[in-house]
């Protein structure tokens, strides 16, 4: 992955602005047997190759702090192109054992595909504090998003899938993939944040937020594909929309002991619904992107720090955390691998202990020593089936490794 990033600043009169533009290069391999689809009877293995084009621009002007009003005014846009080169293999030898014919070598399926994706967005934040202990903020932002996938001309796919899966032998039929244009989608939507918060005292401020959020759509390169294998199964979709989620958040931040001791805590609950997911097709495996059910998370998050002395440091964080798959259908079960109940990828509980020690070091710079002890509980990184294996349950993967026959 390659990065680069010009940021820019200029300070009004009253206010700031900063301009942040980013721009990054990622390649990603995703090389996976795919056998165990059909229970290892044939070989079915697919090696894609992926590269993002992503460019970021963020501009936004604060005003400067002080008075009954705060505010933030901003835009944003995001542009990412990726590419892929889907090439699905069979092996030689199970080719010749079973006299099928007619492939180049032993992939029976390649094609390059891209995908463009925009997102707009304008975003503004407002607190008014009606006393000195006591404001409340709002935030709106209004965004629009696109995503549009392309099948670009050249190489080839076959039906040897359906010869593999039926016992045929003989030459497949090669059919030279063309170019292809695809649905384009589109989506809108206002998503905002209100908080209240009230300081009972100097050292303690209290506060309740709630919030919303969504993520953009995405498209499928292989839309409108019916399975060669079972044609009454799903045809692939055009993508996946929007999901959403709301959350509500209760929490408190103090410090006591003249500043030497510090606390934040915060409890919080998240209601996502139309969870994104890569899935499978049942029939045949083709993978493509949908929407499936929702999830809840339900947690707490705390944080404690003791300044023993002006150089000597103690820090405490800690977390628990229950998410869980709570709406699920039969079908979306099958194709993403979810059950309902599943835990979402995070550990359940994870905490940090930090020893910092600050010292002079040399020609009047400071050094930090610190030891820190980190517990993370395990936890799942993926669903607990294989997707479009109902019941299955899932091994970890690995990179690309001999297919048995």
């Amino acid at each position: 992955m390659e990065t680069r990033n010009i940021t820019i600043g200029y300070q009004f009169n009253g206010a700031s602005l900063t301009s942040s533009s980013t721009w990054t290069d990622y390649a990603a391999l995703f090389y996976v047997d795919l056998a165990g689809t059909y229970a290892q009877a044939f070989p079915f293995a697919l090696d894609a190759d992926a590269w993002d084009e992503v460019f970021v621009q963020e501009a936004r002007l604060v005003s400067d702090p002080g008075g009954r009003f705060d505010w933030v005014l901003g835009g944003f846009y995001y542009e990412r192109q990726r590419d892929v080169d889907y090439n699905y293999r069979s092996r030689q030898d199970f080719l010749t054992a079973r006299g099928i014919t007619g492939l180049p070598d032993e992939y029976y399926s390649r094609s390059r595909a891209y995908a463009i994706s925009h997102e707009k967005a304008v975003f503004g934040e407002l607190t008014y504090r009606f006393t000195e202990d006591l404001w409340t903020t709002v935030g709106l932002r209004y965004g629009s998003t696109d995503a549009q996938g392309f099948q670009a001309a050249g190489g080839y796919t076959s039906n040897y899938l359906t010869y593999a899966f039926f016992g045929l032998s003989g030459p497949v039929t090669i059919t030279p993939v063309a170019a292809a244009t695809g649905v384009k989608v589109e989506e809108d939507g206002l998503s905002y944040r209100v908080s209240l918060s009230w300081r009972p005292t100097p050292s303690l401020t209290t506060y309740g937020a709630i919030a919303t959020g969504f993520r953009g759509p995405l498209v499928n390169a292989r839309a409108g594909l019916v399975s060669a294998i079972n044609p009454s199964d799903i045809i692939i979709p055009n993508g996946a929309a929007s999901d959403e989620l709301i959350s509500y958040e209760v929490g408190m931040k103090g410090r006591w002991f003249d500043n030497r001791f510090s606390t934040n805590l915060a409890f919080y609950y998240i209601d996502w619904n139309d969870i994104q997911v890569q899935a499978n097709r049942v029939s045949d495996a083709v993978q493509f992107a949908t929407n499936i059910g929702g999830a809840v998370s339900r947690g707490v998050e705390l944080e404690l720090g003791y300044f023993v002395t002006d150089k000597f440091s103690i820090f405490f964080n800690g977390s628990f955390n229950d998410a869980e798959v709570d709406l699920l259908t039969a079908q979306e079960a099958a194709i993403s691998g979810a059950v309902s109940g599943a835990r979402l990828s995070g550990p359940r509980v994870s905490g940090s202990l930090i020893f910092n020690y600050r010292f002079d070091a040399f020609a009047n710079s400071i050094g930090n020593a610190s030891v820190s002890v980190v517990h993370v509980d395990g936890f799942p990184n993926m669903f607990p089936n294989v997707p479009g294996q109902p019941g299955v349950v899932s091994r970890p993967m690995t990179t690309r490794t001999p297919i048995p026959t």
